[in-house]
C-alpha cells in the first residue's frame, strides 16, 4: 500500500514540474528524465488524438534516475512531441512513440519516430524540418538532436540527447 501511495504521489509531484515548467516557471530544479517524459505524454495524448495519432512511450524501463534540467527538458521535449506530431500529413493513423534510452554516461536519448498504422500509404515526415525548429530549444536544454538513418520506407527517427544534471536542486516528491 505504501508503494503505491509513494508512487502516486511521484506521479502528482512529475505533473506538477511539467505543467509549472511548461508556464514558464524557472527554479533550477532537477528532475528525472522518466517521470517528466511520461507527464508530457499524458498531457499530449489529448491534442494527438485530435490530430489522428496516439502517443506512446515505448522501451523498456530505466534501471536508473537520470536527472536532467526539468524546466528546459520539459520545454524541449514538449515542443519537440508537438512539432513531430504536427509533421505527420493530416488524415495519416498511426503511433508517435517516444522512447527514453541511457547514453551510459548519464545522459539520456529521447527518440520520437511514427509507427504508421497497417495499411496506410507511405506519406514523407517534414523531419529535418523539425529538427531545425526545435533546435533553440535543444540548445536551452543542453541538449543536441539528429536524425536518425533508417531503411527504405521506414518513418524516420528523432533523436534527442540531454546531458544529466547533477547541478541544481533535486525534487522528490
Amino acid at each position: 500500500m505504501q508503494d503505491a501511495v509513494l508512487s502516486a504521489v511521484q506521479r502528482g509531484g512529475a505533473s506538477l514540474q511539467v505543467i509549472r515548467a511548461l508556464l514558464g516557471e524557472q527554479t533550477g530544479a532537477t528532475g528525472s528524465a522518466g517521470d517528466l517524459v511520461m507527464q508530457v505524454i499524458e498531457l499530449g495524448r489529448v491534442p494527438a488524438r485530435e490530430w489522428g495519432v496516439s502517443l506512446e512511450l515505448r522501451g523498456e524501463d530505466l534501471k536508473e534516475c537520470l536527472w536532467v534540467a526539468a524546466e528546459a527538458f520539459v520545454v524541449a521535449c514538449a515542443e519537440a512531441v508537438r512539432r513531430w506530431i504536427l509533421s505527420i500529413p493530416s488524415g495519416s493513423k498511426g503511433i508517435v512513440t517516444v522512447a527514453l534510452k541511457p547514453d551510459g554516461t548519464g545522459g539520456v536519448h529521447v527518440q520520437l519516430g511514427f509507427e504508421p498504422a497497417p495499411g496506410s500509404l507511405p506519406f514523407p515526415m517534414a523531419a529535418q524540418e523539425v529538427a531545425h525548429a526545435i533546435a533553440a530549444a535543444l540548445q536551452d536544454a543542453g541538449g543536441s538532436g539528429q536524425i536518425l538513418p533508417t531503411g527504405d520506407g521506414e518513418s524516420p527517427v528523432m533523436d534527442l540527447r540531454f546531458a544529466s544534471s547533477s547541478g541544481g536542486s533535486h525534487v522528490a516528491w
